[in-house]
């Protein structure tokens, strides 16, 4: 037998030619260089503390260097007890960008693999979904947790598709696999957004079934999924646990005592606005089509009319590009366009191809599924839709970045795409009929594209939000705005010559002058394959890898942050303000923050940035143990010690009652931490008919510290009331406190930290963070993923005997 006719040798031989793309298209990364986005930086900052604990063995669950404190659980959290997480480990084999490229193409692979499409088609599917511009951006941005659950996306709905074909066995156990593994990567977003697919193929699988008579059928292999799903759900069940039982303590739950709010909005999640911003506007999503449209991310070279006009102008040559690489091509309405979502002229015009060739219902799932992501995707372009889910629609107000709807696009148009060539390949269309498909596919994209190239300076505007600002700067905005032009002009062509080839490849076939189907398809996949690549090279290219050992090792420590560093003070914060304080995770690194950056902070802290620490409130600074700033530019920091810091914790001499949280907040304007204390009303009760005493004689100090168990000791002649300069989170719950060592109730003060009363005498007082939700969790994902992972064996095996089970094989 010819070792290549194995279908297992098949799927290796495609396995390593899959790495040899992503090796060629990432090469610089093979030879030790990285791309150094801010946000691969920042979780590099975000995971410090934790790496270190984790590097001696120990695993925190509450890190203490971002916002003075907060869970792991969305910072960098993972459950080691599901076992599904060895699917991950190969991120060690390979660099990151490379390993995140492959995942995208390997998740492709297998969907199709999974829906019996021949190897070409697999492979070419595979290699041209990885290629969107979409998710190169995302992969240079460090979006790392967003690419690898959309690896997992394609296999899962084919895997769901297979089950109601009738093979529900295998599509069932994959279903949890695959369900599993991309709920572990961690993106919640791209789940809840895939969620809306399946339920699209749900209610068209049931139109069929009502159609044929086939409800009961439908119904039944409908609760196997169902049933699967659970299975699958279980694994990452402790992710989800936690996420939830944070969430109603962060901002994304949006949540806040207060009623005075700054911004006048209360509810239960995201602002609007903050919510829609990164919209794509409606217009730009002729760049799906048209990458130059809009010119997202487009730089200038010399052929440009920007540089003959600076070359006119007597501009040096070795100054021009500079000035070039600050003018911006890019006139839509986003914020910071990185580049087009170009999904490929070669791939949507295969997936235009499918409406006449396919007879099945998939195509009206994938139809009604790029509608509703690319509707979505608008955002706060298109209001009337968006703003009616985002206050009515279940948990769509937990979300923001529309433009992230366009990953459903693009795994859409590639399984529509790669359905007409599986068509075509196998010789399952009438001749007249892909004739008739040629060309109105090729009329109605051809046409779109020249039309574009004759009128598109007349359709667009191509004046950006910028340019008078640019203007009054001696920028040639003229010769801009004609780039900007001749952009879309060129590749408006270059759309229509990928559309042409593309019919005159797929006309020489049915006509018999091309009669090889193989070589058929290997010109469809250099087309389509060479389509994206160069335009992907535009965006990601080797000038954005940067010559760097590590993430780690490219944050590099200022001489105010090694000043700092020498003290040896167990416990003390650092506020930088030389960074965008509450939106920068790099000091994170070197500090216990009293800033940082989450998108989940916690509810109360958000409170306190926004009414306190960003008005300068050196009373809130001393009570979070602020015991350093850095000052000044970056380049020139300088850290100055604060003298008022009060340190980990002290006792008081005075209660300030607050009637509600309101009051509270507003009395953190003006009273002096280190001899009062701010309680709410509702908290009289536990303070009864304590005493305070101002005894200098009277001590409290930190005696060990540990992010997940603070142990203290105090001495006093009389019963006193202690505040912990620790950030309170679900207080005699999570945060469990004891006094030499039997458990003490405590409460919460000065609205977000953590008060005691301490009896009389010498006491150890420790405070350990035991969230009930992981542990319990913890045993749940092992048993669940061990269950999983012995069905999965269990079908190999049987597969491997030629076992004919039920549920199986195809109704």
């Amino acid at each position: 037998m010819n070792l290549f006719q194995n279908k297992y040798t098949q799927h290796f031989a495609a396995i390593f030619i899959l790495l040899i793309v992503a090796g060629i298209y990432f090469y610089p990364e093979t030879q030790g260089k990285k791309i150094l986005s801010h946000d691969q930086v920042s979780s590099a900052a975000a995971y410090k503390e934790i790496g270190d604990y984790k590097e001696k063995g120990d695993k925190i669950l509450w890190t203490s260097r971002i916002f003075s404190g907060m869970p792991a659980f969305q910072v960098a959290y993972t459950v080691d007890q599901n076992l599904l997480i060895w699917v991950y480990k190969s991120n060690l084999l390979l660099p990151k960008s490379l390993w995140l490229s492959f995942m995208l193409m390997f998740g492709f692979y297998l969907s199709l693999s999974i829906l019996g499409y021949p190897m070409g088609i697999r492979l070419l599917g595979a290699i041209s979904f990885a290629l969107s511009t979409w998710f190169l951006l995302s992969i240079e941005a460090g979006h790392s947790t967003k690419m690898v659950t959309v690896s997992f996306i394609p296999p899962l709905i084919a895997s769901i598709l297979i089950s109601y074909r009738g093979k529900w066995l295998l599509g069932g156990v994959l279903t949890s696999l695959f369900l599993g593994l991309a709920i572990m990567a961690n993106h919640i977003q791209i789940i809840y957004f895939s969620v809306f697919f399946i339920a699209i193929l749900f209610f068209v699988k049931l139109f069929k079934a009502f159609q044929e008579k086939d409800i009961a059928i439908f119904f039944k292999r409908t609760l196997i999924l169902i049933a699967f799903g659970i299975l699958g759900i279980l694994p990452n069940i402790t992710l989800l646990w936690t996420t939830y039982d944070y969430g109603n303590s962060s901002t994304r739950n949006g949540k806040s005592e207060l009623t005075k709010q700054i911004d006048e909005k209360q509810g239960s999640g995201l602002d609007l606005d903050y919510a829609m911003a990164w919209s794509y506007g409606q217009s730009e999503t002729i760049n799906l089509l048209i990458p130059g449209v809009y010119g997202p991310g487009a730089s200038l070279n010399k052929n440009s009319e920007t540089y003959q006009e600076l070359r006119k102008k007597g501009v040096p040559k070795n100054q021009i590009k500079n000035y070039l690489k600050g003018i911006p091509m890019y006139y839509g309405t986003q914020s910071t366009p990185s580049g087009p979502s170009y999904m490929g002229a070669g791939l949507i015009f295969l997936f235009l191809l499918m409406f006449f060739l396919y007879k099945g219902n998939f195509k009206w799932i994938l139809l009604g599924t790029i509608i509703l992501s690319i509707v979505f995707s608008w955002g706060g372009d298109f209001l009337i839709v968006n703003e009616f889910f985002f206050n009515h629609f279940p948990l769509f107000n937990k979300f923001r970045t529309p433009s992230m709807w366009l990953s459903l696009t693009m795994i859409c148009i590639s399984f529509g795409a790669m359905l007409s060539l599986k068509i075509i390949y196998e010789k399952q269309y009438d001749s007249e009929k892909l004739k008739k498909a040629l060309f109105i596919s090729g009329g109605i994209l051809g046409g779109f594209s020249i039309l574009t190239y004759l009128f598109g300076s007349s359709m667009l505007d191509f004046d950006g939000p910028y340019d008078a600002q640019m203007t009054q700067n001696g920028f040639p905005m003229d010769s801009v705005i004609q780039d900007r032009v001749n952009l879309v002009k060129s590749d408006a062509l270059r759309t229509f010559a990928i559309i042409a080839l593309l019919f005159g490849t797929i006309w020489a076939v049915l006509n018999n002058k091309l009669k090889s189907l193989t070589m058929a398809l290997s010109i469809i996949s250099l087309i389509v394959i060479g389509d994206m690549w160069f335009v992907g090279k535009r965006f990601l290219n080797s000038d954005d890898f940067t010559k760097a050992k590590s993430f780690e090792k490219s944050i590099v420590a200022t001489a105010a942050d090694l000043q700092i560093l020498n003290d040896k003070e167990v416990n003390y914060r650092v506020f930088n303000t030389s960074v965008n304080s509450f939106n920068e995770l790099t000091p994170s690194y070197f500090h216990q923050h009293v800033g940082g950056y989450s998108a989940v902070k916690l509810s109360r802290y958000q409170d306190l940035i926004e009414r306190h620490l960003s008005k300068g409130n050196m009373n809130v600074f001393n009570m979070l143990n602020a015991k350093y700033f850095i000052t000044g530019q970056p380049g020139q920091e300088v850290a100055q010690q604060n003298p008022g810091a009060y340190g980990s914790v002290w006792f008081v001499d005075k209660i300030d009652w607050a009637k509600n949280a309101d009051e509270e907040m507003e009395k953190l304007t003006d009273f002096d931490p280190r001899s009062t204390v701010i309680i709410d009303k509702r908290f009289k009760d536990y303070i009864r008919e304590l005493k305070l005493s101002n005894n200098p004689q009277n001590s409290i100090k930190l005696s060990s510290f540990h992010p997940d168990n603070m142990a203290y000791s105090s001495n006093s002649t009389t019963e006193n009331f202690a505040v912990f300069s620790e950030i309170w989170y679900k207080g005699n719950e999570d945060w469990k406190a004891y006094i030499d060592g039997k458990e003490t109730e405590f409460i919460r003060v000065n609205y977000l930290l953590r008060g005691m009363k301490i009896p009389a005498g010498k006491h150890e007082i420790t405070f350990k963070f035991y969230p009930q939700v992981h542990y319990i969790g913890s045993k749940i994902s092992l048993a669940s993923s061990i269950l999983i992972i012995l069905m999965l064996l269990g079908l190999v095996i049987m597969i491997a005997m030629g076992k004919d089970l039920p549920g199986m094989k195809e109704d």
